[in-house]
């Protein structure tokens, strides 16, 4: 087998001793020549640097990323542009998935601060009081995204225009009696703020009529309880979803009963996945610009490390997506 160059093969061919060689791949100040041999002998070897030995340097060029799971639609989207955009900045994404364990959640924002990564953007379902007691602990740029952060920075989904918006088109199509199907009230972005705008929207548009129906975020459970509210004789004209997972789950239930979609029930969701555009009929749902906030994060999170001001909270814009799915 080859022998994997080391740093003191690079610092041999560039004449230069080894600390020169750390400090030039640290991002530290060397003498103009030195850095020219440096990145010479670096090519000559194709010498990629170990990213834990960075770790001990003062600036690791690391951002850590907790994210509560894999198994969203969104999230392997806004992974990968971030991790595209902090790549292109010369910044390596250290990834912690916690599998939605808070506990876990919080003591890596500890367990990240004391690896020295230079900065940290978390991805969250909730926020606690140990959150926040964890990030005045660290000396570090911290950025929430999914959640508003109070004690912080945070880049949001914008939820609350966006549920007034699709509130008041349902309202304008001329539906009458409205069904949430939602999540519970816990997760403040999306079962309280999203759920604010559409009841806004509601009634600004005279929709007085509109029942709450608990589900979560999977598709078993938005199937089993939109199975159940669509056998009840007096069941609403429409149902509006948190997600358009949840929507999916409408869209099973519907067919499964003989009922056609918007015909007998008028359905709407969240997301604005590309599969849902795929559904018969497409699903009117609001599409939130998960690459953008990736980007934004990542951004603000190295803009906080230049000392930079940054925007305490910043809004995601959105695209209403109408599809088929509303009489």
């Amino acid at each position: 087998m080859e022998k994997r160059p080391t740093i003191q093969d690079v610092a041999d061919m560039a004449g230069v001793a080894k600390s020169t060689v750390s400090r030039y791949l640290n991002g530290k100040p060397v003498q103009e020549e030195s850095g020219r041999r440096i990145r010479q002998a670096i090519e000559h070897y194709n010498y990629e640097a170990n990213v834990f030995a960075r770790l001990s340097a003062k600036q690791s060029h690391i951002i850590g990323i907790i994210l509560p799971g894999l198994d969203s639609t969104v999230t392997p989207r806004m992974l990968t542009a971030m991790d595209k955009y902090l790549r292109a900045k010369d910044y390596t994404p250290l990834i912690i998935n916690t599998a939605g364990d808070l506990d876990f959640e919080v003591r890596s924002i500890g367990d990240l601060a004391r690896m020295r990564v230079d900065g940290i953007i978390l991805v969250a379902s909730y926020i606690t009081p140990a959150h926040c007691k964890a990030v005045e602990k660290v000396q570090l740029p911290v950025v929430f995204t999914g959640q508003e952060f109070g004690g912080g920075i945070s880049v949001l989904d914008d939820n609350l225009a966006a549920g007034e918006e699709l509130g008041r088109y349902v309202a304008a199509r001329g539906l009458r009696s409205a069904g949430l199907l939602w999540v519970t009230e816990d997760d403040v972005a999306v079962g309280l703020r999203r759920k604010e705008g559409v009841l806004r929207g509601l009634t600004a548009g005279g929709v007085t009529d509109v029942r709450n129906y608990l589900a979560d975020f999977t598709y078993q459970t938005a199937y089993t309880v939109a199975r159940r509210v669509l056998q009840q004789p007096d069941r609403p004209q429409i149902l509006l979803c948190a997600t358009d997972r949840i929507a999916y789950g409408v869209y099973k239930a519907a067919r499964e009963l003989g009922l056609r979609i918007p015909q007998d029930i008028s359905v709407t969701g969240f997301g604005g996945y590309d599969t849902s555009e795929l559904l018969t009929p497409p699903l009117t749902s609001i599409r939130f610009d998960a690459e953008a906030e990736a980007c934004i994060c990542a951004d603000t999170v190295l803009r906080m490390l230049r000392g930079e001001p940054v925007s305490k909270a910043q809004l995601i814009g959105y695209r209403f997506v109408e599809g088929g799915s509303v009489l």
